[in-house]
């Protein structure tokens, strides 16, 4: 049953630990400095690391449900992560990283009958009752949440205490990105304009591959 996985290790350990591709070896023996930390879904089909086919020791990764960060609370695993990311490896960038077709919205909006989830997901209210003062159509409503939601999450990023140092020293930036999975496209929230640019339309990719 884990065959895929173990497969899958085996490559990891050939591209960045063997012969010429010891990444992993070289980041052990001085240490990890990443730039990003991104905070994402737990989709599965929404992986940073997969979207952005990065490089070990590229960014730091925070997953909950729908990329929702709730207001600030002391001890939770999202404060102690920033706070590590943020003042002892000095990350600069701060991503929350949406998607469309997202399960965790669509579980808010239907309202799913379910404690443990609805508990962690009505944080997003706000959002969703925001898209239904814009739109009729469910579908409508789910896609326009998902994107109010993503900006919630930045808002609520500046409560965590390590985030409003870092900010008020300008030592860092929040971005609020989504990943469109129907088309691949990235895109960013333009405050000037109040909506969402695709990022990569004039990016080429690279045909060499991080493994």
């Amino acid at each position: 049953m884990t065959n895929d996985l173990i497969t899958g290790a085996a490559e990891f350990k050939r591209y960045h630990y063997e012969g010429d591709n010891d990444l992993m070896a070289e980041l052990v023996k001085i240490g990890q400095n990443p730039k990003y930390f991104i905070v994402a879904c737990i989709d599965s089909r929404c992986n940073p690391s997969t979207i952005f086919r990065a490089k070990p020791g590229s960014f730091f990764a925070h997953k909950a449900m729908g990329a929702i960060v709730r207001p600030y609370k002391q001890g939770t695993a999202l404060a102690a992560a920033l706070q590590f990311a943020l003042d002892y490896n000095k990350v600069e960038t701060i991503i929350v990283l949406g998607h469309t077709n997202c399960g965790a919205i669509k579980a808010l909006v239907d309202e799913i009958d379910d404690p443990e989830i609805s508990s962690f997901v009505s944080v997003a209210k706000n959002a969703l009752t925001t898209a239904k003062s814009c739109c009729d159509d469910q579908d409508e409503i789910i896609a326009h949440t998902e994107k109010e939601i993503i900006l919630e999450s930045t808002e609520n990023l500046k409560s965590y205490p390590s985030v409003a140092r870092a900010l008020k020293d300008k030592r860092a930036n929040i971005k609020s990105w989504q990943y469109d999975m129907n088309t691949g496209d990235l895109l960013e929230y333009d405050a000037s304009k109040k909506s969402f640019v695709i990022l990569n339309n004039n990016v080429k990719a690279q045909d060499s591959r991080h493994k």
